[in-house]
């Protein structure tokens, strides 16, 4: 892995061991984390999408298995991906961009498995199934996030920032179906 990417990876595993992972599921929204949504979502190109605020774990985990992401978001966050990921390559290599995005998913991973095992049990939920999918989520994200580092990508600008802000503020991204964001 080169010295940016090494030192970008460093920067993430520290970020992600402080980030907030989970801490504010089933809270009323704030304005704030409405705006964090609405930019993620603007920066994504579906500025017209509807949040849609769970309550509970028990009604996140009703909505992921119905299975019924949108494929337009999918092809929205691919295509974002697929950009970054040949961005980074371009500046670093291929395989230390590789290397760098799969350290940056495990950190993130790793830290949100642990606050979910903290967390999950507190709001009545211990199943551990439930607490990989949401560690996963998170695991993609930083990935994400970390391309938009690795490439060079403007932070403030590209939707995989907004969308690990939105994680950073305690939440939990769950699915778009029919031009409606569900959250937790």
């Amino acid at each position: 892995m080169t010295d940016p990417a090494r030192l970008i990876v460093s920067d993430l595993a520290a970020e992600f061991a402080e980030t907030n992972w989970f801490t504010h599921l089933g809270e009323k929204p704030s304005e704030a984390d409405r705006r964090c949504v609405a930019d993620y979502c603007l920066k994504l190109g579906f500025g017209r999408a509807v949040q849609v605020w769970l309550h509970d774990l028990g009604a996140a985990e009703g909505v992921l298995q119905r299975d019924e992401e949108m494929p337009e978001w999918q092809r929205a966050e691919a295509d974002a991906a697929a950009s970054l990921t040949r961005a980074a390559a371009a500046a670093l290599g291929e395989k230390a961009a590789n290397e760098a995005v799969n350290r940056a998913m495990l950190a993130a991973s790793d830290a949100a498995m642990e606050a979910a095992r903290r967390i999950f049990p507190a709001l009545g939920r211990s199943d551990e199934a439930l607490m990989r999918v949401a560690a996963g989520a998170a695991a993609r994200t930083g990935g994400e996030y970390a391309l938009v580092l690795l490439a060079g990508a403007d932070q403030a600008q590209h939707a995989f920032a907004a969308k690990q802000r939105i994680f950073a503020a305690g939440r939990w991204p769950l699915v778009a179906v029919e031009e409606q964001l569900a959250l937790l």
